[in-house]
C-alpha cells in the first residue's frame, strides 16, 4: 500500500473575500481557512491544506478552484499553477513562482472556486494576496557596482564575476545553468542584450577595399548618430552554464529613447541533480541597468481626444473603443498598459468578449484596441435615460500608476419589438455532468409579446446535446426556460469550452446569440507512460534510475503523485529507495513518480550471472479510488557483465 507525505515546505496564505457577482443562492462562504502566503522575491512556495481550506466535503460534491488568467492586474510578478486543480489538492501540487521582480511587494492572483452537486454549480470568486519577501540568501547575489549606460543607444560594461556571483554548494552532484528569456519575459524593456563580436584586421594598403565599409553603412543606417559600437551581435534565448555566463562578456546596449532611467535583464538559474536531472532549486532576478541620460518613470495620463463617454442602448452589449477611453505613456509600448477598475458601475458590468457572462476588473489597451472590453447594461427595464460613472486607473510596464480617469455610461432606452437577450451568465458544469439551461442564467425580452418568442438551435454543441423534457430538443419557449425543462448534456469528452448559438425570432424579428458553456474536467483518466528506456549497468553494480529514463504523465491530476505499483518484480535483483545520502536502501514493492525526480529510486543487481532482467507495473493517480493504466508497462535493466 503506498503512503503519501505530507512533508514539503510550507506556505502562508492569506485570501481576501470579495462579492465579485456572487449568486444569491450561492449561500455562505465555502472557503473555511486561509492565511497569507509568503513567497522570497524569486522563489517560489507551495500552498497547503494547513493554509487553505473548503467546506465541501470531499465524499459529497465535486469541488474545482480555476485561476482566472484575463486579469492582468492579478499575477503581475507572478503565477500561480496549475491553473485548474481540485479543492482537496496534495501536498506539492500547487504553486506560485516569483519572476524575480523588485519592484513590487505584493501580487494578488483572482481564484474562482466551483462546488458541483447533482443538480446544481455554485460559484464564489475571491483573490489571493502573495506578499513578497527580500530573501536572506539568494543564490544570485549582485555587487554595490551596477550595470549603466551613459548616453542613449550606449553600451554597458560586461556583466562578469564583479558584477553577480552565484553562491551556491558547488558540489560535484550540482549543476548551476543560467537561462535568458527577453521575448517571454519582455526585458530588456529598453534595450538588448549584445555581445562584441572581434572585429577583422584593416586591409592593408595594397589591399582591395571599399570606400565606404558595408558593415559601417549599415550600422549608420540603424543608429542615429552613429554613436552605436560596431561589431555588436544580439544574443535572444539561450541557457548556459553559470561559470560560461560570467565569463561570455555579455552586455546591455540602450535602443529606445525616451525611457525610464533604469532598466531591467531578467535572468533565471537552475540548479539540477547530474544524477537525476531534476532541479534542485530555481531563483530568478532583474539584474538593474541604470541610464544616466533617462528620467524617472512618468505616470501614464488620460488621453486628450477621448469623450470617456460611453452611449448605450438598453440591455445591448455594447463594446469600449479607444474613442471613448484612451490613454498615453512616452516610455511603456501602448498594448502593454493595465486598465484598472477601481470603481465598477453601481448596475451592470465590464467584461471581456472571450467570456462575456462574467465581469472583469482589469484589461489591456490591446484588449480595449481590439474592441474586446464591453459594458453588459442591467436587465432591469427603465422608461428613462440612465446614467453610471466608471472609474480606472492605468499602471505601465513597470508598475507606475495614472490619476483616477472616469467614464460616463448613459443608456438609452430601448425603441424596438424585436426580442433581445437581457441577460446571459452562461453553464458551467464539470464533465461528463448536465445542467438545465434556467431563466435566471438566460433571459430575454420582447417589448410585444414574449409569449410568442421561440428559440432555434442554429449553431455550436461541438461537445454536447441539449434536450427538451428528456427528448431531442432544438425548438423550444420562453416558457420552457422559465420551466427548468431545458438541459444541456456534455458528452463526458476531454473538452473544457462548449457552446450553444440560438436564433431567437417572435414571428417578425429575430436575433442570434451565443450561450457559453465553461466545462470543469474532472479526474478520470489514467496516467500514460511517456518514456521508458533501457538501462545499462554493471553486474552487482546499484543503478539510480532517473526520471529521463522512466516518465509518466497524467492529464487531470499531478505528475508528482502517478503511484508505479510493481506487479511482477525484477527476477535478478530488486528495486529500492534510499532515501537520502548515507542512508541504507531498502527494497519497495512501488514508488511515485515524486520519489524518481528526487533521485531515490534505484535498481540493484543480485550479482548473479543473469544478464538482462525487467520489472512490469501498473500506473495509478492520486484519485480515490485511483484512476489505473489499462496496458503493463515494464523497465528493463540490461547488465554489460563483471
Amino acid at each position: 500500500m503506498r503512503s503519501r507525505s505530507r512533508g514539503g515546505p510550507s506556505a502562508l496564505l492569506l485570501l481576501l473575500l470579495l462579492p465579485l457577482l456572487l449568486p444569491a443562492w450561492a449561500g455562505p462562504t465555502l472557503v473555511s481557512v486561509n492565511r497569507g502566503l509568503r513567497v522570497m522575491k524569486g522563489g517560489s512556495a507551495f500552498l497547503s491544506q494547513d493554509d487553505l481550506k473548503f467546506t465541501v466535503p470531499k465524499e459529497k460534491d465535486a469541488c474545482k478552484v480555476e485561476v482566472v488568467m484575463n486579469e492582468p492586474i492579478t499575477q503581475r510578478v507572478g503565477k500561480l499553477t496549475p491553473q485548474v486543480f481540485d479543492c482537496h489538492f496534495l501536498p506539492n501540487e500547487v504553486k506560485y513562482t516569483h519572476n524575480g521582480c523588485p519592484i513590487l511587494d505584493e501580487d494578488t492572483v483572482k481564484l474562482r472556486l466551483y462546488r458541483f452537486t447533482e443538480t446544481d454549480t455554485f460559484v464564489e470568486t475571491f483573490n489571493l494576496r502573495v506578499y513578497l519577501l527580500e530573501p536572506d540568501c539568494n543564490i544570485i547575489r549582485m555587487s554595490d557596482s551596477a550595470l549603466e549606460v551613459s548616453e542613449f543607444y550606449g553600451l554597458s560594461r560586461a556583466i562578469d564575476k564583479n558584477l553577480l556571483r552565484f553562491d551556491y554548494d558547488r558540489t560535484a552532484s550540482l549543476e548551476c545553468t543560467v537561462s535568458l528569456d527577453p521575448v517571454g519575459t519582455r526585458l530588456p524593456a529598453h534595450g538588448q542584450v549584445v555581445l562584441v563580436e572581434p572585429q577583422p584586421e584593416e586591409p592593408r594598403g595594397d589591399q582591395p577595399h571599399s570606400f565606404f565599409p558595408e558593415s559601417q553603412l549599415g550600422t549608420e543606417l540603424k543608429c542615429p548618430g552613429g554613436r552605436c559600437t560596431l561589431g555588436l551581435k544580439t544574443v535572444g534565448s539561450l541557457t548556459m552554464s553559470c561559470e560560461e555566463f560570467l565569463r561570455m562578456g555579455l552586455r546591455y546596449q540602450h535602443l529606445n529613447p525616451p525611457s525610464p532611467d533604469i532598466d531591467y535583464i531578467s535572468v533565471r538559474l537552475d540548479l539540477t541533480d547530474r544524477r537525476s536531472k531534476t532541479v534542485y532549486k530555481s531563483e530568478s532576478a532583474w539584474l538593474p541597468v541604470y541610464i544616466r541620460a533617462g528620467i524617472p518613470n512618468q505616470s501614464p495620463r488620460a488621453a486628450f481626444m477621448a469623450m470617456f463617454i460611453l452611449e448605450v442602448d438598453q440591455f445591448i452589449l455594447t463594446s469600449l473603443t479607444t474613442s471613448v477611453l484612451d490613454c498615453e505613456e512616452d516610455e511603456t509600448p501602448k498594448p502593454l498598459l493595465v486598465f484598472n477598475i477601481t470603481k465598477a458601475p453601481l448596475q451592470g458590468y465590464v467584461t471581456h468578449l472571450w467570456d462575456h457572462t462574467r465581469p472583469v476588473s482589469s484589461f489591456t489597451w490591446k484588449d480595449l484596441s481590439d474592441m474586446q472590453i464591453a459594458y453588459q447594461p442591467p436587465n432591469s427595464s427603465h422608461s428613462e435615460r440612465r446614467h453610471y460613472e466608471v472609474e480606472l486607473e492605468v499602471y505601465d510596464f513597470f508598475f507606475e500608476k495614472s490619476a483616477p480617469i472616469s467614464i460616463l455610461i448613459s443608456i438609452r432606452t430601448a425603441d424596438t419589438n424585436a426580442p433581445r437577450v437581457s441577460w446571459n451568465t452562461g453553464l458551467n458544469l464539470l464533465e461528463g455532468q448536465s445542467r438545465a439551461i434556467t431563466w435566471e442564467q438566460f433571459q430575454i425580452v420582447d417589448n410585444d409579446g414574449i409569449h410568442d418568442v421561440q428559440l432555434v438551435t442554429v449553431g455550436g454543441l461541438h461537445h454536447g446535446q441539449l434536450t427538451l423534457r428528456g427528448g431531442k430538443g432544438f425548438l423550444f419557449t420562453v416558457a420552457d426556460l422559465q420551466a427548468g425543462v431545458v438541459r444541456y448534456h456534455h458528452d463526458d469528452s476531454d473538452s473544457t469550452k462548449d457552446f450553444v448559438v440560438f436564433r431567437i425570432f417572435d414571428g417578425q424579428h429575430s436575433i442570434r446569440h451565443k450561450f457559453p458553456i465553461n466545462i470543469l474536467p474532472k479526474d478520470d483518466s489514467p496516467p500514460f507512460l511517456v518514456t521508458n528506456v533501457v538501462i545499462e549497468l554493471e553486474e552487482g553494480q546499484t543503478l539510480l534510475i532517473q526520471g529521463s529514463m522512466l516518465r509518466a504523465s497524467d492529464m487531470d491530476s499531478s505528475d508528482d503523485y502517478i503511484f508505479f505499483n510493481v506487479t511482477k518484480p525484477p527476477q535478478a535483483g530488486d528495486i529500492m529507495k534510499k532515501p537520502g545520502p548515507g542512508q541504507i536502501g531498502y527494497p519497495v514493492p512501488g514508488f511515485l513518480q515524486r520519489d524518481l525526480f528526487n533521485g531515490i529510486i534505484y535498481y540493484r543487481h543480485f550479482g548473479g550471472e543473469i544478464f538482462e532482467d525487467s520489472f512490469e507495473f501498473v500506473l495509478g493517480d492520486s484519485h480515490e479510488p485511483p484512476n489505473l493504466s489499462g496496458a503493463t508497462g515494464s523497465n528493463n535493466p540490461y547488465h554489460s557483465g563483471g
